[in-house]
């Protein structure tokens, strides 16, 4: 007997049976033979019923995994939206969104793909990708109920693919949306009320290893500590900060100072694979120093970062053209008598760039306070957030220890 199963793209299935039931089989009852088995037997149909199940239990098995390896093909060919301009969350869910569409789609009828050339197959994902997370979902189902011939079973597994992975990403969204708004509040209550005693090691380290997107969409993941970088890295920014000892130009206020020698600056280092703006593929080398919340960002600290890029540029091992730097001197605010550090950020303001205070081939300087990241959060989202009304919580009882526990979580 011939099956429809193998009428499936790139599904080849032969099925033999063995069965004493066989033996005594005719393609039909006659008066010589009327005990014969047939086609019209009920064991038969039964059988045939179950067997039927099974194929296609196999079938579907196997749709599943060409599925998945025809999509992660799209993806190694650069089939997929890059979604330049949006940070890493949003790029996430939408490749996620996207993938998962055409991944269902292909398993509800893999000719859309099995035909397409290159250029095709790439359109129809692009355009899926555009209509899925548009006002328009209905109106995509409708088209592709009448353009592909696909039983109700298919068309409803798809139709719920469509509703439920755009549901998804708009709640998933909203989650990190919720969880970060959240933690920029803890933190701004923090550096107002807390800041003399929080401390940079342990406290505000992990805080800032587990929500590297504080400092922008493009820090979302900076990557794990790579030990040769890290360790090259500090030994010179050690020799840098030798130079000088902590004195009360570090500190807009006198009684600031005891709790600021107290405490450490802390020292973050990565490096990891990355593009530049043209595409190529670059290091990039990323360096932050934090300084304690105590002490008022001024010029002194400003040619502390300006010595070690000197030296990062004279070290034989980061001469490559092919690794970026950019280093970074956050700190809870500005000295209100500085005056290089404002002027410096007015001079490339035009750039677009916050904090940007240098920008050398191949190396980026930057100077920024909590209070601008956390500002900055806020405007960037700050449709969604009004939006969403989200409620404002009050920190004024909670300890410095259990609002540091929580925004020391990945949010």
């Amino acid at each position: 007997m011939l099956s429809s199963l193998n009428q499936k793209p790139n599904f080849f299935t032969s099925v033999c049976v063995t069965s004493a039931w066989a033996d005594t089989f005719s393609s039909e009852q006659d008066l010589l033979n009327p005990g014969a088995h047939t086609l019209a037997s009920p064991t038969w149909k039964k059988f045939k019923s179950e067997l039927d199940r099974l194929s296609q239990s196999i079938y579907d098995k196997f749709l599943r995994m060409r599925a998945e390896e025809v999509v992660q093909g799209y993806e190694d060919e650069g089939y997929f939206p890059s979604y330049v301009g949006l940070d890493d969350a949003e790029k996430a869910w939408r490749h996620q969104h996207t993938r998962g569409l055409v991944r269902n789609l292909y398993i509800a009828e893999p000719r859309v793909f099995s035909n397409a050339t290159k250029k095709q197959a790439k359109l129809i994902i692009r355009l899926l990708d555009r209509l899925a997370v548009s006002n328009e979902n209905d109106a995509l189902f409708e088209v592709l109920e009448g353009a592909l011939d696909l039983d109700a079973k298919s068309m409803q597994v798809l139709a719920k693919q469509l509703h439920r992975t755009t549901l998804e990403s708009i709640v998933a969204s909203i989650e990190v949306l919720q969880r970060r708004a959240t933690a920029v509040q803890q933190l701004r209550h923090v550096m107002n009320e807390h800041y003399r005693e929080v401390r940079e090691t342990p406290d505000l380290q992990k805080v800032i290893e587990n929500n590297t997107w504080l400092f922008g969409p493009r820090y979302e993941t900076i990557g794990a500590e790579e030990d040769t970088f890290a360790k090259v890295a500090r030994r010179m920014r050690d020799e840098v900060m030798a130079r000088t000892s902590l004195s009360m130009d570090d500190v807009d206020d006198e009684e600031d100072l005891p709790g600021a020698r107290r405490q450490v600056d802390l020292f973050l280092a990565r490096k990891f694979p990355s593009t530049d703006s043209l595409g190529n593929k670059v290091y990039r080398c990323i360096v932050v120093e934090i300084k304690r919340p105590a002490i008022s960002l001024n010029k002194k600290h400003l040619r502390q970062l300006e010595d070690y890029a000197d030296i990062i540029k004279r070290q034989p091992e980061f001469k490559s053209e092919k690794m970026h730097f950019e280093l970074i001197l956050l700190g809870r605010q500005i000295s209100s008598a500085d005056t290089i550090i404002p002027s410096r950020l007015n001079n490339l303001i035009a750039r677009s760039d916050p904090g940007l205070v240098a920008d050398d081939p191949r190396m980026k300087l930057y100077v920024m306070n909590w209070y601008t990241l956390l500002d900055g959060f806020e405007l960037t989202h700050g449709f969604m957030l009004d939006n969403l009304k989200l409620k404002r919580d009050d920190y004024t009882a909670a300890s410095k220890d259990d609002l540091v526990a929580e925004l020391q979580a990945e949010h």
